[in-house]
This record gives structure tokens, C-alpha cells and sequence, in this order.
């Protein structure tokens, strides 16, 4: 009985972590400006197609490709994004419903404006699920 103690135990091991890895995690609060950021290098960029691809798969259920990519022009016609600063965020509901909306001031080069991001924690990610743009003149 006291040989197999080793095996088993390796094997215990082994499965424990394997089950760890499948369990789905949250994602990290401080990811959110990382995807903020990536957000507006893309807008800068004018890469619609990738925003729109690696949105929340939920947001790509109710709004198709051409409405995200005229309302990011929209964006756009501002100029670019100068600079930006997190005013602040929130955050509501829990797992699979986990959503953050952080704030940012942005001054785009023809307009100072409140550009509020949406997020969805899709897959211990956060995934792009909307946009809002709000003049400050």
C-alpha cells in the first residue's frame, strides 16, 4: 500500500491542477485600461475590422459589422485621440454577466469629449460590448 502513496499522490497532483486550469477565472479589474488602451490605438488606427473582431461575442449578437464600423467613423471624425484619462469606473454583476464602464476624458484633436467604454469579461478577458461618445464643449 505505502509504494502506490507516491503514484497516487503524483496522480492526485496531476488532476488537481488540471481541474484548476478548466475552472474559469475572472478578469483582472486592472485589465480594463489595458483594453482601454488598445481600444483607442486601434480607433487611432483606424482598424475597425479588429475592434470588431475581438469584441464581446454577445455585443457582435446585437450589433453587426457595418453599424459598429460606421459609429467608430463617427469617432473618427473628430481626429484622432490625443490623450486620455480614466475618470473613473464602475462595475456590476458577477461571472458570465461582469461588466466594467470606465470613463475616460479624451481629447480627440477637433473635440474634448467623455468617451465611455463597456466591457464584458468574456472568458477571463475583457471584450469590447460598447462605446459611447459625450461632446464636452
Amino acid at each position: 500500500m505505502l509504494r502506490n502513496a507516491p503514484a497516487l499522490t503524483l496522480v492526485f497532483v496531476a488532476l488537481w491542477l488540471a481541474g484548476c486550469s478548466l475552472l474559469s477565472h475572472d478578469a483582472p479589474p486592472e485589465d480594463v485600461d489595458k483594453a482601454a488602451a488598445l481600444f483607442f490605438q486601434r480607433l487611432n488606427n483606424t482598424d475597425y475590422d479588429t475592434i470588431y473582431n475581438d469584441a464581446s461575442e454577445a455585443f457582435k449578437a446585437v450589433k453587426n459589422r457595418q453599424t459598429v464600423t460606421d459609429n467608430l467613423k463617427q469617432l473618427t471624425e473628430h481626429g484622432k485621440v490625443l490623450n486620455y484619462t480614466r475618470l473613473n469606473m464602475s462595475f456590476q454583476g458577477e461571472g458570465k454577466e461582469r461588466m466594467a464602464a470606465p470613463v475616460f476624458g479624451a481629447a480627440f484633436e477637433k473635440l474634448p469629449a467623455e468617451v465611455t467604454l463597456y466591457f464584458r469579461d468574456e472568458g477571463s478577458e475583457w471584450k469590447l460590448f460598447g462605446f459611447q461618445l459625450k461632446s464636452r464643449r
